[in-house]
């Protein structure tokens, strides 16, 4: 009898330890957390640099937006010409459809490189870039103030005035640089849409919802 009550406590002990296991370890993590650290842990990791600030604010943009790069069609398709047949309406309305992701693919490309053989653009989009990034930065300390006519402009009010200034700056200096790209490429996206013939019936039911 003696050893059996002393296999109890010592089991009951046992269990006693085990359910007070969670708390310590719990507790022994709490106090080696860094300070400023807090809260429980979620398996997420926080960005450690301001990449990976800028990587996880995209994010949700890309889980929005990231289907539409599976629209683009294969490049050897889309340069595929024949002479049109009396269809010209019908191409039109089938590839601006079909190909809408490849206009707006060549439009970017074409963007950038007018802005990179431009060098007055690229020094003014550099500056810009320099500028938003300080701004940011600066825009978060909650000591910062901006007085303008003696009223003081609040963290969203100081964004939207940078962003029309940068606006305004980028039609006067990008302005005819944008146009141009634009107006260049209008005119390719129609003849290629009549050049190009119907894409088959098949992939054209994948377009449930078209952007244009």
């Amino acid at each position: 009898p003696g050893a059996s009550l002393v296999w109890e406590g010592s089991f009951s002990a046992l269990l006693d330890a085990m359910a007070a296991l969670p708390e310590v370890v719990g507790a022994a993590v709490d106090a080696a957390l860094p300070e400023g650290v807090k809260g429980t842990m979620d398996g997420e990791k926080p960005p450690m640099n301001k990449v990976e600030e800028i990587r996880k604010a995209l994010e949700p943009y890309q889980q929005k937006y990231g289907h539409y790069l599976g629209k683009l069609r294969p490049w050897r398709e889309f340069i595929r010409l024949t002479k049109p047949e009396g269809d010209i309406s019908k191409r039109l309305n089938a590839n601006l459809t079909h190909y809408q992701i490849n206009y707006a693919a060549i439009f970017l490309v074409q963007m950038i490189v007018a802005i990179v053989t431009n060098p007055q653009c690229l020094v003014v989009i550099c500056v810009l870039a320099v500028v938003w990034m300080g701004f940011l930065k600066k825009n978060d300390d909650p000591n910062w103030q901006v007085s303008v006519g003696g009223m003081d402009l609040g963290k969203t009010q100081r964004w939207m005035v940078l962003s029309a200034i940068t606006a305004i700056v980028l039609l006067c200096v990008v302005g005819q640089v944008f146009f141009s790209a634009a107006f260049f490429c209008a005119i390719l996206v129609v003849l290629h849409g009549i050049l190009h013939p119907i894409p088959d019936a098949g992939t054209q039911e994948e377009e449930q919802d078209p952007m244009i």
